[in-house]
């Protein structure tokens, strides 16, 4: 039965192989920058799934990879900040599943494209929140970010207009909070969509065959964050983000 849904969701060889490498792409990204897995996955992971299989498949990748990772950022996670964007986030999971309901899968992925775009965008021309922080904001940021998270598997934009500015906050804090918040959000993203029987094997064949490659790809992000490319991390930064800004421009425009 396994194998005969992995040929029936994976047709050829090379449309794989694109898959992985894809997959190889999002995990570095995201284990050097604390973000990003999301925002490489979705695009293109929308022209092969529906909303729905994309966000669970999506979803279970990344928390493999954050409980890769729990361990190490623990002790630097800035648990109040967690906390204070954790709980408004779930309140946005069940808007993002009933948009998922009401929304035509065009229009979810033109949401996707265009939600990657201009994030990438935003953050190449050097524009920072410099705005009030308090539990209002936070509310905003955490309800956005979790609808987002629960339509898309992209709920990482407003966080990171949100946090990146943060002064008070080093790299680090920065990436510790990605991973900490990620693995929370995704855990309660995942128990709505069970409650709301949005998961099946499809996307369970999906998350096992790209699983390797994603773990891998999170060793290599992290001993690039650590060792060999901590001098160049401006550099990495900038060409992940033009790589975002053209991902989702090709999004929108296909």
């Amino acid at each position: 039965m396994f194998l005969d849904l992995w040929h029936q969701l994976f047709p050829s060889i090379p449309v794989f192989a694109l898959m992985c490498v894809t997959v190889l792409l999002a995990g570095t990204i995201r284990s050097f920058t604390g973000f990003g897995g999301g925002l490489v996955l979705a695009p293109f992971f929308s022209f092969f799934m529906s909303p729905a299989d994309l966000v669970v498949v999506v979803l279970l990748l990344n928390f493999v990879t954050s409980v890769q990772s729990l361990p190490e950022t623990w002790k630097t996670t800035p648990w109040p900040v967690v906390w204070a964007l954790v709980v408004p986030s779930l309140i946005g999971v069940p808007i993002g599943v009933w948009l998922i309901e009401v929304l035509d899968p065009m229009m979810i992925r033109r949401v996707i494209g265009l939600t990657v775009a201009i994030l990438a965008a935003i953050m190449l021309v050097g524009w920072t929140y410099n705005g009030p922080r308090g539990r209002l904001q936070a509310l905003v940021v955490g309800v956005t970010s979790g609808a987002l998270t629960s339509l898309a598997g992209v709920g990482g934009p407003p966080l990171v207009l949100y946090l990146l500015s943060d002064k008070s906050l080093s790299p680090q804090v920065v990436r510790a909070f990605f991973m900490m918040f990620f693995a929370i959000a995704q855990i309660a993203t995942i128990t709505f969509f069970v409650f709301k029987d949005l998961v099946n094997s499809a996307q369970l064949v999906y998350t096992v065959s790209f699983i390797p490659v994603y773990i891998a790809s999170t060793v290599l992000g992290t001993y690039l964050f650590h060792k060999a490319l901590k001098g160049r991390a401006h550099i990495i930064r900038r060409l992940s983000l033009w790589f975002l800004l053209l991902v989702g421009a090709a999004t929108l425009a296909v």
